[in-house]
């Protein structure tokens, strides 16, 4: 009889869900583990014990991990999970290794329809927390910051059958590659930018200007600019009642303005779109923005979502005085990730990675929010 050595992504992630997943044993360096780790909706018991202090070591370590629960292994690659989880399986422990390791958690994906009439589906890449938003209303279809793994938004369009006559990226993205261009491009369908974020770009794309209407199974498309974020970021109004807010608003913070290298004068900016043009949405507009800190963010239908009423009690809608707002930001930036001024130019158009680069460039976590307590 054959013992299995290793779990799937797919199946982890159900098990992670049910609550079912025991302990994580993760092999990767500290500084690895500290950037990003797996997480779930509940929490799960989980140690980080680095392979080069492991392999030799064993036994000294076997105290630090338990006998009476499943172990899942977790490596970078998958490869010293499986060596790992195979030697305690010959210990006596019950072990498995995460098929792919963070490689392979990286590029997982997930999709809920969140409403109905119009149909509205969030492509939720788990480990990320990008989110792409595809509209569907009558026969037609529009999408809104797609991800680049493009099979995942392609499998909603065929289902449906809808025709994809537009794809917006509502800002230029800086933690993950757009598939904006390319999916556009596959369909014959206009790519729409603002221009402020398009300035220096390798391609031509349909200017996404303010106030702009478009139409998806008749229903009304607004373009709402909603600069800060960066200077061209622009939400999309639904219906008057749903806000594609891309990365302006989350679900526990907002976007940072610092990621241009012009933190003091796009925090203006965001004071501007959040006291102003935003001003005139009702509370009761549901917010769909374009990234999660977390997956415990999602609703129990798997929807990351807020109303406006919702993010007005988060922490920087409590400064009223533009000063004051420009400062708690500047006190509160995380560090710039290096690596997101590059993908910032292959989104321009500018460098072309090939594959292996774009997954060393996406790894982790999106650090594009600011996370703020709710007042």
């Amino acid at each position: 009889m054959t013992t299995q050595t290793v779990i799937s992504v797919a199946e982890f992630k159900k098990r992670l869900e049910k609550g079912t997943i025991e302990f994580l044993f993760d092999l990767r360096s500290p500084d690895e583990f500290a950037a990003w780790r797996i997480e779930g909706r509940m929490p799960v018991t989980t140690v980080n014990i680095p392979q080069l202090d492991f392999v030799g070591e064993e036994e000294k370590f076997f105290g630090q991990l338990p006998r009476d629960r499943e172990i899942i292994t977790v490596c970078a690659h998958g490869d010293a999970s499986k060596y790992s989880a195979e030697l305690l399986q010959r210990e006596g422990f019950r072990a498995l290794s995460l098929a792919g390791g963070m490689d392979a958690w990286s590029i997982f994906y997930e999709t809920h329809q969140i409403q109905a009439g119009p149909d509205i589906y969030q492509v939720y890449r788990i480990a990320k927390g990008c989110i792409t938003h595809v509209v569907v209303a009558g026969d037609e279809a529009v999408v809104i910051d797609a991800v680049r793994h493009l099979e995942h938004i392609e499998k909603i369009l065929t289902a449906t059958g809808a025709r994809l006559v537009a794809v917006f990226d509502t800002h230029l993205q800086a933690d993950h590659i757009s598939g904006g261009r390319e999916l556009a491009a596959r369909h014959g369908a206009g790519y729409w930018l603002h221009p402020l974020d398009a300035v220096g770009a390798a391609y031509r794309s349909n200017e996404l200007t303010d106030h702009a209407v478009f139409t998806v199974g008749g229903l009304e498309l607004i373009a709402v600019h909603s600069p800060g974020h960066t200077p061209g970021s622009t939400s999309l109004l639904l219906d008057r009642r749903l806000l594609f807010s891309g990365d302006t608003i989350m679900k526990t913070g907002m976007g940072r303005p610092d990621l241009g290298g012009m933190a003091t004068e796009w925090s203006h900016l965001l004071y501007q779109t959040l006291f102003t043009r935003y001003a005139v949405l009702p509370d009761s507009v549901t917010v769909l923005p374009t990234h999660a800190t977390s997956v415990r963010e999602m609703d129990s239908r798997g929807a990351v979502s807020l109303t406006m009423a919702e993010a007005r009690h988060h922490d920087l809608y409590q400064e009223g005085d533009e000063a004051a707002f420009a400062a708690r930001i500047a006190a509160s930036l995380l560090e710039n990730p290096e690596r997101y001024q590059e993908i910032r130019k292959v989104n321009l158009g500018l460098l072309t990675p090939d594959e292996k680069r774009q997954q060393e460039l996406e790894i982790g976590k999106n650090l594009c929010g600011m996370a703020g307590k709710k007042g």
